[in-house]
């Protein structure tokens, strides 16, 4: 329903990657070493597992969310504060879930697609994302601005230069050929790539080992 207005920001987004954005990522390509760029992409991958780890425990997944905060402590203490990813090579899966995908594990339908600005493709419901998500993240708690605005960019700038191909991809229609793209990805990973009989089937897992748990702990503690 909101087309006209999506492809409007759509156009002032790319007016801003081409006048800004790919400027500054093109500088940083050139300045910031390859080895130097995936230690970056390692440290806020090991700080954005905290609230993973949340985003898992909030959706009943007890086992991926324990994982999560151990990749989290492991590759804080031997990967030299998060730079170095020793716990994908021990082998602990890195997962990836936000608060959208706890709401849609909730049962919050997507709702209409929408173009942000600066931010790109949403929905509304994902749209809330960005307010949980920003809240649990660690570069806000620091007192210090020029700090907690310094990592901000740092890691603004180094996921956008990660995706910078995206915005040359060739189509007929690039607004719909993100949006549907967009929208195929996110339900995706709300599923966990799984039909909706195995979907059943894993949020039944979940709940039985959350149970387990409490079970577990209710009885040490008494």
């Amino acid at each position: 329903p909101y087309e006209k207005s999506n492809r409007k920001v759509f156009e002032f987004n790319n007016k801003i990657d081409k006048i800004f954005l790919r400027p500054l990522t093109d500088f940083y390509d050139k300045a910031t070493p390859e080895f130097a760029q995936t230690s970056i992409t390692n440290f806020f991958a090991n700080l954005d597992d905290i609230r993973i780890s949340i985003n898992n425990l909030l959706q009943g997944n007890v086992v991926e969310s324990m994982s999560d905060i151990t990749r989290f402590f492991i590759n804080s203490i031997f990967g030299l504060g998060g730079f170095f990813d020793v716990a994908t090579e021990m082998g602990l899966e890195k997962h990836s879930e936000d608060f959208g995908q706890t709401l849609g594990k909730w049962g919050a339908k997507p709702g209409p697609y929408l173009m942000l600005p600066f931010l790109g493709p949403s929905t509304t419901r994902d749209a809330f994302t960005f307010i949980g998500d920003t809240a649990l993240a660690p570069a806000l708690s620091l007192d210090d601005n020029g700090a907690r605005l310094g990592l901000i960019s740092l890691d603004l700038i180094n996921t956008y230069s990660a995706f910078t191909g995206i915005a040359d991809i060739e189509s007929n229609d690039r607004y719909a050929f993100l949006r549907d793209a967009y929208l195929e990805r996110r339900k995706f990973e709300v599923n966990d790539g799984l039909s909706e009989e195995e979907q059943v089937k894993a949020e039944k897992a979940s709940v039985l080992t959350a149970r387990y748990l409490w079970n577990f702990l209710s009885g040490m503690v008494s």
